[in-house]
């Protein structure tokens, strides 16, 4: 019987062939290598099944999965949670570079934090090779070490910029509490609040994260369409609603996270006034649903 790993690094890839090796190689190098790495391909294209099946023949702590329909980029990093059979959990992106410490110091962080559900290091930003010194290191990457779920969740509200902690390392048992990554956009941001409600964030104080800042792999640089088409491989009206889908994200982190009853009341509360601030997207998103309907309507006649 295969032992089981203390940590599973879970890769989705969809059409990553350029990078993917560059983002696997400083993987299989880490200091710390009690761990098997999941590469979940969505359905590629191009030649990405080829470089797996490369990479795993070097490696048996490589194991892969090909699905046979692009189940669009959040199935694919909800599959490699669900199939994880490490203790805890690394997302990994087919398009950036981690330091050879990297989960050495966050599995270590989270054994001397037991109240701890994640622990991430700090990050660089870069373009073309992270190894070259032209990175920009950022400076809004976040710790929640308060006591309560609202502060926790009041502050990662109040201080994350870009989602980094996302690809830090998470315990599978807080994780698994949650609804995982949903079908609709920041829906990761949602799961971080949800892991906030849960425990404790600690951030490693080095640059061992290196996120790769380009159009063709970062969604954060990309327009709403290309967004769109990154989460929904199918144009259908799933697409509608956005905004909608994300606040009953957060209603149910709030609703189903453990907790007594007053401090539930101070986190729906809060999450009410959240609800008020974006009455305007929320307006706009039904805008859209009856814009849409009008005129498969149109259409049909």
């Amino acid at each position: 019987m295969t032992p089981t790993p203390r940590v599973t690094i879970g890769l989705p890839v969809y059409n990553g062939a350029a990078t993917l090796e560059s983002a696997v190689r400083p993987l299989l190098a880490q200091t710390f290598t009690d761990f098997e790495l999941l590469l979940s391909d969505n359905a590629s294209t191009d030649s990405t099944p080829d470089v797996i099946a490369r990479l795993a023949r070097e490696d048996r702590r490589i194991r892969s999965v090909r699905h046979p329909v692009n189940m669009g980029a959040n199935g694919n990093y909800s599959f490699v949670a669900r199939d994880a059979r490490g203790e805890l959990l690394k997302w990994a992106s087919a398009s950036d570079w981690i330091a050879p410490t990297f989960l050495e110091r966050c599995v270590a962080a989270l054994d001397a934090n037991p109240d701890a559900v994640l622990a991430a290091p700090r990050t660089r930003l870069y373009e073309g090779d992270p190894t070259d010194g032209t990175g920009t290191d950022y400076d809004r990457d976040i710790d929640l070490l308060a006591e309560t779920p609202v502060r926790r969740l009041m502050q990662l509200h109040q201080t994350q910029g870009l989602n980094n902690a996302f690809n830090g390392v998470i315990r599978l048992a807080a994780l698994r509490k949650t609804r995982l990554v949903e079908a609709y956009l920041c829906a990761d941001m949602v799961l971080m609040g949800h892991l906030a409600l849960l425990g404790k964030f600690v951030l490693v104080d080095e640059v061992l994260y290196y996120r790769r800042m380009e159009v063709a792999t970062s969604t954060t640089l990309q327009d709403h369409t290309s967004r769109l088409r990154h989460h929904y491989p199918v144009a259908s009206a799933r697409t509608l609603l956005q905004e909608w889908k994300q606040q009953l994200g957060w209603l149910r982190a709030g609703l189903s996270a453990p907790m007594g009853v007053a401090e539930r009341a101070r986190v729906l509360g809060y999450l009410a006034r959240r609800f008020a601030w974006n009455r305007e997207l929320l307006i706009k998103d039904l805008q859209g649903a009856a814009q849409y309907v009008l005129k498969r309507g149109t259409m049909a006649t």
